[in-house]
């Protein structure tokens, strides 16, 4: 046990520093694919969502609160209990968008039900069990006040309300940026409307994002705005459609089960419809569809189809998350602000261990600097540790870390860096700047190594000064060898631009990473959706007009080349029953091959 022990460890401690370059846990993903990941952040040190982690070594990080202009953040500020959507290609992380549910001023408070009211939000606070709500700022929902501005995380059920993993009360600003999330209902083209509980939101002047998106009943949308609702209405700044659109795209969400039907094949998550009909299923004790019904925790991995309203995530696995499982946490790092074993942190999160077990170690070994992994459930404001293992750092093996310094010392020259604390060497090197500039609040990049009892810096590269980053995505046209215009925008291209699946072309859908330099946006990356991906299509076909022209499962499908099994082209028809190979072209299936399977 203790050899294995010490193997969890060194797994957990790579994970640790994946932010610099290190390894990761287990992801069950095909090493070639790219996935789109959704679902609650469950543990740090590396990024966990639902349970399984990724090497976020090359991730870059984003709030996504004004759905018109995604705020630039670090690895750092991921929290437990967020509600995130990642991009992973070879079980790494590339991107991760931060996305809160609910943002705005408390305006009642039901301690009977457990619930309070936001924007006109019913949220709900899951106060027992392992499903527990995380706090911070408040202890739990007898803590809060009407009127306390507060942030919220957490996945829509059966009736519409938010069920929190998360909830953080929030310092004012003198800055209003109110939002709110949550399945749309009553939705009135003519006079754009749409009600997210009981609030109704004004959308006329609304940006729509992503480009082209639409506002149908049952979408799961995000609004924002930047003015308190008058009355029960909302006036949108910005409106995000959060359904996907991206047709063969790989693609997991995790959350709770609402709509499901009787045989427990079709379902929702967090408003996206699931088709599990011919789905594995996994965890738990020899599950069956039996075992999933409403508000029950799953894990939905599987390939998208259609588009708009008509998008079906196509499930190939449905992971039955049982309850003693659903909210399990892991925290890999150094021990800070220490006060006793029922009082410290890992990684920014209060962590009571109390009660723990303790491996490799006692519970008298807690302090200060510490290396430890713990694993625990939410327990209001805290986590309450079930295991603590105390493990060594790594001495010696460089690395490379990016985040913002805090509790700096100048005579000690010792600060904390993403929860580690650091210690400046006497030869440490300095870019864009001077060890007199170095300070609290400043965006660092540091390289150095554990040297047994802290991270020795040896190199310091002021990120501070950086260019606000920019996130866009949509369809791109006007390309030129120097640049292409994407959502009315003008992005230039230049010889350090990575373009990926390129070379670029119009019509294509294009994920890009750009900055403001000298009144111009560069971009820096600029990534091509799905090139020639394989698509496989079965069904029934629909709105058939040519060989050329029809669709299966609401995509677009041209035959123009393909070779016929079972049958022959003149046999194309509404109603004929085909499976369809080919590579998905600007959101049209070139078909390969066509086989009639009736």
């Amino acid at each position: 046990m203790l050899k294995r022990s010490r193997i969890l460890f060194a797994a957990a401690l790579a994970a640790l520093v994946a932010a610099c370059g290190g390894g990761s846990d287990t992801t069950q993903l095909p090493a070639a694919d790219q996935v789109t990941v959704s679902g609650t952040v469950t543990g740090l040190g590396t990024a966990a969502i639902d349970g399984v982690t990724y090497d976020d070594s090359q991730a870059v990080v984003a709030f996504d609160v004004d759905p018109r202009a995604e705020a630039p953040a670090t690895i750092a500020d991921l929290k437990v209990g967020m509600q995130v959507e990642g991009s992973v290609r070879e079980g790494k992380l590339t991107k991760v968008f931060v996305r809160a549910t609910v943002i705005g001023p408390v305006q009642s408070i039901d301690l009977a039900a457990s619930s309070f009211k936001v924007v006109g939000q019913t949220v709900k606070v899951i106060a027992t069990g392992d499903g527990r709500t995380m706090f911070e700022g408040a202890s739990g929902l007898a803590d809060l006040k009407v009127d306390d501005w507060v942030e919220v995380h957490g996945t829509i059920d059966a009736d519409k309300n938010v069920v929190a993993t998360r909830v953080e009360v929030k310092l004012p600003t003198g800055e209003i940026k109110v939002r709110a999330g949550g399945i749309a209902t009553d939705v009135d083209d003519s006079a754009k409307t749409f009600k997210l509980g009981d609030l109704t939101v004004d959308y006329k002047n609304a940006v729509l994002k992503p480009d082209g998106a639409k506002i149908e009943n049952d979408a799961l949308v995000f609004v924002f705005s930047d003015r308190l609702p008058a009355g029960n209405t909302l006036t949108a700044k910005a409106v995000r459609v959060a359904t996907p659109s991206l047709e063969g795209r790989r693609f997991i969400v995790g959350g709770l089960v609402t709509d499901a039907s009787a045989d427990g094949k079709t379902f929702k998550v967090n408003g996206i419809a699931i088709d599990a009909s011919n789905a594995e299923l996994k965890g738990g004790q020899n599950p069956t569809f039996a075992d999933i019904r409403n508000m029950a925790l799953v894990r939905v991995e599987g390939t998208l189809s259609g588009t708009g309203g008509a998008v079906v995530l196509k499930a190939t696995r449905v992971w039955i998350v049982p309850a003693s499982e659903s909210r399990r946490i892991v925290l890999a790092g150094q021990v800070t602000d220490f006060v006793s074993a029922a009082s410290f942190k890992v990684r920014g999160t209060p962590v009571d261990a109390d009660m723990a077990t303790f491996k490799n170690g006692a519970k008298d070994d807690l302090k200060d600097g510490a290396f430890v992994l713990v694993k625990g459930r939410i327990d209001g404001d805290v986590v309450r540790a079930d295991e603590v293992i105390f493990g060594v750092p790594p001495k010696d093996v460089p690395f490379r870390l990016l985040g913002v310094v805090k509790d700096f010392d100048p005579a000690a020259k010792t600060f904390m860096l993403l929860g580690i604390p650091m210690k400046l060497a006497d030869t440490a090197t300095f870019e864009g700047g001077t060890l007199a500039d170095f300070g609290n609040g400043d965006l660092v990049e540091v390289r150095g190594a554990f040297d047994g009892t802290a991270f020795a810096v040896t190199e310091v590269r002021f990120r501070s000064g950086m260019p606000p980053v920019i996130y866009a995505e949509g369809v791109i046209s006007g390309v030129t060898a120097t640049g292409f215009e994407l959502n009315g925008a003008t992005f230039k291209v230049t010889s350090t631009t990575q373009i990926v699946n390129g070379p670029l072309a119009n019509g294509q859908r294009v994920e890009v990473v750009a900055h403001w330099v000298g009144g111009e946006v560069v971009a820096d990356r600029v990534e091509v959706q799905m090139p020639g991906a394989t698509a496989r299509l079965m069904g029934p076909i629909t709105d058939f007009v040519s060989k050329a022209d029809f669709k299966v499962q609401g995509v677009a499908v041209d035959a123009s080349a393909a070779t016929f099994e079972n049958g022959a082209e003149a046999d194309l028809a509404n109603g004929r029953f085909v499976r369809v190979i080919g590579v998905l072209d600007a959101g049209t299936v070139k078909a390969s091959s066509v086989k009639f399977l009736r």
